[in-house]
């Protein structure tokens, strides 16, 4: 009976409430790295590297077009 109670108990806690929301920011971000089936295959390794979050976030210039590309209001920020 104890056990019942003291699940009763914190469904109740739980389900009243509020729902946490998830943390925004650039962890939300939608980046491109599906490698792609085209012919003739391009080098989808070197787009990737060159064009890439990493790359992007390694330079100055990079953080930039990031920067550029977040306030322009773009869904896909990188490759």
């Amino acid at each position: 009976m104890f056990v019942v109670s003291k699940l009763l108990s914190i469904v109740s806690r739980t389900s009243f409430q509020a729902p946490v929301s998830a943390p925004g920011g650039l962890y939300d971000t939608f980046v491109r790295y599906n490698i792609r089936n085209h012919f003739p295959r391009p080098s989808e390794r070197k787009r990737i590297k060159v064009h890439g979050w990493k790359k992007r976030m390694s330079t100055p210039g990079g953080q930039r077009v990031i920067m550029r590309r977040i306030l322009k209001g773009s869904y896909v920020y990188t490759h």
